[in-house]
């Protein structure tokens, strides 16, 4: 996680300036390797809760192929207040496991391989628990675009069916094609300033919000051209390890500045959970998990 402080700078970008729609196709290209795509995650600070020697609690349920057999379960919060209330209650029904527990930071990087890792060995799973009030506001723009649709109660998709949840990122479109629109900052790295070219999605709307009403303001445009949309983290993440559009490359992710600070004051720290780098054996503890996740034993 050290290099976490390097990105600080997209929590708030600097001098951005919102260009054209960033994705068109490329027939010769071919899709990001997922060497490529961990690198791009490894900077997105998550949360986990780990013991006192920097390992994750994890969690068992029944493997739903062979009930005789168990899913050791990896869990990872976006919202690092959601992973403290989490840590509370293992304190409260878990006294002895709470007392050395603490909520630590992480690299995305390190939950998307174990899901990577879980196609191949089943024994292994990941629960990734989003915001639940940016997954409510996700639920409400898709509404609003026929994406989700509510009967009897359920929330299904357009085409019927259940909707699984997820963990959703905000991006910035053009309202004629829907693909994503791409920024311009200055970014400052080690003293110096230079331009880069990414495309954005945001964890937080709210966060987006702010960027795309101070873009309107040099360029009024924008607001019929343009307007926020959302795709889970789980389909934007198959999208990199398959597109042919090198543009993919330029992806990032943005986690609000709460989740940088805190993941930059720790980055110091001696003990860091394994997950940051690498898929590691599980450590069984009593832990009860669930909720709004996705990549569940994936």
């Amino acid at each position: 996680m050290k290099k976490l402080a390097h990105l600080g700078v997209l929590a708030g970008l600097v001098s951005s300036l919102w260009l054209a729609p960033a994705i068109s196709r490329y027939d010769t290209a071919t899709a990001l390797p997922e060497e490529q795509v961990l690198r791009i995650l490894n900077n997105v600070p998550v949360f986990m809760i780990t013991n006192d020697k920097g390992e994750p609690l994890t969690f068992e349920i029944p493997n739903p192929q062979d009930q005789n057999k168990k899913i050791q379960v990896f869990t990872f919060f976006i919202n690092q207040q959601d992973a403290q209330t989490a840590l509370n209650t293992i304190k409260t029904q878990q006294p002895d496991v709470g007392r050395v527990a603490r909520v630590s930071a992480a690299a995305l990087s390190g939950a998307v391989k174990i899901a990577l890792e879980s196609q191949k060995n089943p024994a292994i799973g990941v629960d990734i628990i989003p915001s639940r009030p940016q997954l409510e506001a996700a639920v409400n723009l898709l509404k609003q675009s026929g994406d989700l649709v509510e009967r009897d109660g359920k929330i299904l998709t357009k085409d019927g069916r259940p909707f699984m949840g997820g963990t959703p990122l905000f991006f910035l479109a053009d309202s004629k094609t829907g693909n994503p629109i791409a920024v311009e900052a200055q970014m400052r790295e080690n003293g110096q300033t230079r331009t880069q070219r990414f495309i954005p999605f945001y964890f937080d709307k709210t966060q987006l919000q702010r960027e795309v009403d101070q873009a309107r303001q040099q360029r009024p445009e924008l607001a019929k051209d343009t307007g926020i949309r959302v795709v889970m983290l789980d389909n934007l993440v198959a999208t990199m390890l398959s597109t042919n559009d090198p543009v993919a490359g330029q992806i990032q992710l943005v986690q609000t500045p709460e989740a940088i600070q805190f993941a930059v004051q720790q980055s110091g720290s001696a003990q860091r959970p394994n997950p940051a780098n690498q898929p590691v054996a599980p450590q069984r503890s009593n832990q009860q998990g669930g909720g709004q996740g996705t990549n569940r034993n994936r």
